[in-house]
């Protein structure tokens, strides 16, 4: 094609979400102006095919041709021919004519294979349509569910059902429907080689799409092709027909709407896997009852829908939301080893609610039970979600290393029960960056990398991140390396991430896969200059305490901005910075006041002087063992008692603490406070 295949709304869209780029080289190569080989045999072979269309006023609609395999053929790569197959009652009968756009999709639910032509109507008669393809173009097989079709004899006489708004039984086939098609259309001027009507394939679990009442639904945009040929049509032409089918009884259920794009907001965060929302306002109804001559059986789902939610769970999570500065009890539903000294837990809510959304990266607090008869206090430690959420249970990965991480290792197994807080934390993945980035981490701190990686590379193949990823990540040989397989089918499937492990007490390891590779050594900066071309990256750090200060004082010693690494630590690995943060992330005192801080209990004076992050860093700077965990005002284990003075916080904090108390982790002294006195 001459000009792109991208019409100025779906240029739009792939601009918002950072891929127009990208999409201008291999994703435009893609869009044909003509029929591949493959694709006229594909057609020609199909008992059934899906086309969009407008009706006199101008509304898609969205529907499916019904005949005998053949009714569809290919007199040359520009031409589809299409005999009938449009079945009584369907509301585009009569309403195509020559000139008219047509958008079509042929699919095969069994091979989960789908390819998209779309043209003009150039003539019609007896035998037939003539399309002239201006568009032609593979789909992947992502969210299609397998359905084997049979032959039945349809109803006799159609009975057509048309309404204003939707009927009990309308209402109630979407709710459990784990498949629909969308038509929408473009005609502007504009447009160019995007001008037509496309008609496209949504599939999830069932409940995705949400019946909010008789004139009202939502559904979830997963991750797809990148291409955005829907909302593209819908960001200025909202109207659009929507298609459900009763594969049990053979009825077809025509919706048309108006459409709204929803980018933001509790709903879209609840909603596993969700991009956008799509909320459709009902125009009309046509329910074709019994009208298909085909009856399927039971799906097998697709495999991405397993990391989607439904809204069932949507709604759930949108509950827990509001108690994620609680303590709620879970259960263990499974446990995997992931190396020699590591295990996951996987976790789901005991107390019959939902499980809050998280951010990969982001972590939960865990509290064990004290010893009463000891006098032991309950413990409280933090541990990251190791995985992207799916909306129904959570997933922590835990190293043997002391008395509270060997208990969970004896003691953890599924049925057993323990509370959880959160999640909460600030250590995610910048959205909507378009620089390359650096994962760097070591022993356990894979765990955030693993998450942030399930969440940017998904369904085999595609990536929420179009730009390069570095993972870098240091074990002390094969044994200890946790997700060791799951990184190399990560590096198999996806060409944007490039894996290199490196063991330093072991030999490296061959492998056949180009960007999967291991080495002997450590980690190091001058290592790691060897194998970054140094430029305009986003770091993020996470694993012991003097691997992350060393790579974090190296990065700054080669100029990379304070801004431009990020790190997580729990415990004692604080990273001791060299540039204050941005303007507005923290407030604390400045350097120029000076406040004498005593800590009653280890008797130990300190000076506040503005350079320390807060009460907790001054602390551990004099030496004090103070009890934290995670280190941003979720546990409250590190809160202690306020003797005297005036404290601020940083941030907004969700643990629950006493009164005369204050969390370390999060507090500065207040600007003209004379003098601090804390029992720790």
């Amino acid at each position: 094609m001459d000009t792109s295949p991208f019409h100025p709304g779906e240029l739009a869209i792939q601009q918002r979400v950072g891929v127009r780029e990208q999409m201008a080289g291999a994703g435009a190569a893609g869009v044909r102006d003509y029929m591949p080989d493959q694709h006229r045999q594909f057609f020609g072979e199909l008992p059934l095919f899906f086309i969009g269309a407008l009706d006199e006023a101008g509304q898609p609609w969205a529907t499916m041709l019904v005949n005998d395999a053949g009714f569809i053929t290919t007199p040359d790569a520009r031409t589809l021919h299409i005999t009938g197959g449009m079945l009584a009652g369907d509301p585009l009968q009569g309403q195509l004519r020559v000139g008219a756009h047509l958008g079509g999709l042929g699919l095969v639910p069994t091979t989960r294979r789908r390819n998209r032509v779309n043209g003009v109507i150039e003539a019609m008669d007896a035998g037939g349509m003539r399309v002239a393809v201006s568009q032609s173009f593979g789909n992947c097989p992502q969210y299609i569910q397998d359905r084997v079709q049979t032959p039945v004899a349809a109803a006799p006489v159609a009975q057509v059902l048309r309404a204003a708004a939707l009927s009990a039984e309308d209402r109630a086939l979407i709710a459990r429907a784990d498949t629909f098609f969308i038509a929408s259309a473009n005609l502007d001027a504009q447009a160019r080689r995007g001008q037509g009507v496309d008609v496209s394939h949504r599939g999830g679990r069932p409940g995705f799409v949400r019946v909010d009442d008789e004139r009202t639904l939502t559904s979830p945009e997963f991750v797809g092709n990148f291409f955005f040929n829907t909302l593209g049509n819908l960001l200025g032409h909202p109207r659009a027909g929507l298609l459900f089918i009763d594969f049990d009884s053979g009825d077809m259920l025509h919706v048309a709407v108006e459409a709204e794009i929803i980018w933001e907001g509790p709903q879209l965060q609840a909603f596993a896997g969700a991009e956008q929302l799509l909320r459709f306002h009902v125009r009309e109804v046509v329910r074709n009852v019994g009208a298909l001559p085909f009856r399927w059986s039971a799906p097998k789902p697709a495999s991405q829908v397993a990391r989607t939610g439904r809204w069932e769970e949507a709604d759930r999570a949108q509950q827990a939301a509001a108690l994620t500065g609680r303590w709620r009890p879970y259960t263990v539903t499974e446990v995997v080893r992931e190396s020699a000294s590591v295990q996951s837990f996987y976790l789901e809510p005991a107390d019959g609610l939902g499980v809050a959304a998280h951010v990969p990266g982001q972590f939960i607090s865990l509290r064990l039970p004290g010893d009463a008869e000891a006098g032991a206090a309950a413990r409280i430690r933090s541990y990251t979600l190791s995985d992207a959420p799916n909306g129904r249970r959570y997933r922590i990965s835990v190293k043997r290393d002391g008395a509270v991480s060997s208990w969970l290792h004896e003691h953890l197994a599924p049925g057993a029960r323990v509370e959880l807080q959160g999640p909460g934390g600030d250590f995610v993945f910048e959205r909507g960056t378009r620089r390359p980035v650096v994962l760097l981490s070591a022993g356990i701190g894979i765990t955030p990398m693993i998450a942030m990686l399930n969440g940017l590379l998904v369904n085999g193949s595609r990536t929420r991140h179009r730009h390069a990823i570095h993972f870098f990540h240091g074990a002390r040989n094969r044994d200890e390396q946790p997700f060791a397989e799951h990184l190399k089918t990560m590096a198999a499937g996806h060409r944007n991430l490039n894996v290199h492990i490196r063991y330093s007490g072991a030999d490296g390891v061959a492998s056949d896969i180009v960007n999967w590779q291991a080495s002997s050594g450590r980690i190091d900066i001058d290592w790691l200059k060897t194998q970054l071309p140094f430029d305009d990256y986003d770091f993020y750090l996470c694993g012991p305490a003097a691997f992350m200060q060393q790579m974090y004082d190296g990065l700054r010693g080669l100029n990379i901005a304070d801004e431009r690494i990020r790190f997580e630590a729990f415990g004692p690995a604080s990273v001791r910075r060299n540039a204050a943060p941005a303007a507005g992330t923290a407030r604390r005192a400045g350097p120029a006041q000076h406040v004498p801080v005593q800590f009653t209990q280890s008797g130990t004076s300190a000076l506040w002087d503005g350079s320390a992050a807060s009460l907790l860093a001054l602390a551990e700077s004099k030496g004090i063992a103070a009890e934290a965990s995670c280190r941003s005002g979720q546990c409250g284990s590190c809160a202690v008692g306020l003797l005297s003075g005036e404290v601020e916080y940083t941030r907004q904090c969700s643990a629950d603490i006493a009164p005369g108390q204050v969390l370390l982790c999060s507090t500065v002294p207040a600007a003209g406070s004379a003098a601090l006195t804390l029992a720790l």
